[in-house]
């Protein structure tokens, strides 16, 4: 469904039952639209959609076009969502992952299981845990219980264990063995200690791997306060936002440019700057929304802003923050509608709710009429 809005008295104007959102049915609508109203149209609203802009332009070749703002800093800001859940992905889930698929690996082995060698993991933290556990099996698949022990002694002391992030829960799980459990290398004993060492592993690298998913849980809450309008933010959320960042320190360079695009709406156009600072969002790496929103922006940057020029080109006219948007309101009303579908069994019927609903009046598209018969 299409609906034309009057953004100064922020009522609807017309809708179209309509096969889809597309430049023939936005003609079909805006050339009802021209009939009806009793003068021209000089300034009009609408997203990003190049179908409604190629039937605008094709109805009211000379109008001003206002790209809805709500829709611009909402296409920036989903873009964002996606780079950040890439970045999330590549960084913290795949690393979590990484985890899980070595906790398998080494509980397989100890089962005797027929168990594929693991290819080298991409994050090096894994990589060294994994040949800590290769050393450790090593060790303890000595047969004298005391050589076992020399051994395993004397690798506590290398360089290997002592750069490993997970060395501390271990040694202090090994030590339980002993002090804890009273256990002794013995020929009795071996048999209940090797046990309690590949526990001890895995609940050294179960720490490791619950710190990233702790991590992750934050960096889940830090980017929608990333992503947010200053205007918008209490005091709660500053704090947040500042203990946040203290752990993610390269995300300020993604607020610093949100900050900095969020002001040019608030900034007249002779102190605006050029949206093109956008660019600085982008990397080889980057995710595909991310860049087309931010070409987008650009592309489409005079019309973005067209609503600062509003007051000078038409002094006689009141400004309305509603010029700025697209009246989001009415589709609510509508949805409202459709949720109930009380005696909606028919275009008839949908055209008359509908209308009265919104209060004006609502026409079926020749193309719709034609697609269900």
């Amino acid at each position: 469904m299409l609906i034309a809005t009057d953004s100064l008295k922020k009522k609807p104007l017309v809708g179209a039952l309509v096969t889809g959102e597309n430049e023939e049915e936005t003609t079909f609508l805006l050339k009802e639209l021209k009939r009806w109203l009793p003068s021209e149209v000089n300034f009009m609203t609408i997203d990003f959609s190049t179908r409604l802009e190629a039937g605008v332009n094709k109805v009211f070749p000379n109008v001003l076009l206002q790209k809805c703002v709500f829709h611009a800093i909402q296409l920036l800001t989903r873009g964002l969502i996606k780079e950040f859940t890439r970045i999330k992905k590549e960084h913290l889930l795949d690393h979590i992952e990484e985890w899980k698929i070595l906790g398998r690996y080494t509980l397989s082995l100890e089962k005797d299981e027929h168990t594929i060698e693991l290819t080298p993991f991409r994050f090096n933290d894994v990589e060294l845990a994994k040949d800590i556990y290769t050393q450790l099996r090593g060790y303890i698949s000595c047969n004298a219980p005391k050589q076992i022990e020399q051994a395993l002694h004397s690798f506590f002391s290398t360089p290997l264990f002592d750069n490993w992030k997970g060395k501390q829960v271990f040694t202090s799980k090994y030590e339980d063995i002993f002090i804890k459990k009273n256990f002794i290398y013995s020929v009795k004993g071996i048999k209940y200690i090797i046990p309690r060492i590949y526990k001890g592993f895995r609940a050294a690298i179960r720490r490791l791997r619950k710190e990233l998913e702790e991590t992750k849980s934050h960096f889940n809450k830090i980017k929608y306060l990333i992503l947010m309008n200053p205007v918008n933010m209490k005091p709660y959320h500053l704090s947040k936002l500042r203990r946040y960042l203290k752990e993610f320190p390269w995300l300020r360079f993604y607020r610093k440019l949100l900050v900095k695009f969020y002001y040019q709406f608030r900034l007249p156009p002779e102190k605006r700057e050029p949206l093109s600072f956008l660019s600085r969002l982008i990397t080889d790496t980057s995710h595909h929304w991310l860049r087309s929103a931010i070409q987008t922006l650009i592309e489409n940057e005079e019309n973005v802003f067209q609503f600062q020029h509003f007051s000078k080109k038409f002094p006689k006219v009141k400004f309305s923050k509603s010029i700025k948007v697209v009246n989001e309101s009415v589709n609510k009303l509508v949805n409202q509608l459709y949720q109930t579908q009380c005696g909606m069994r028919t275009l008839e019927n949908i055209r008359m709710r509908v209308s009265n609903r919104l209060n004006c009046p609502i026409i079926i598209s020749p193309a719709l009429l034609e697609k269900i018969k």
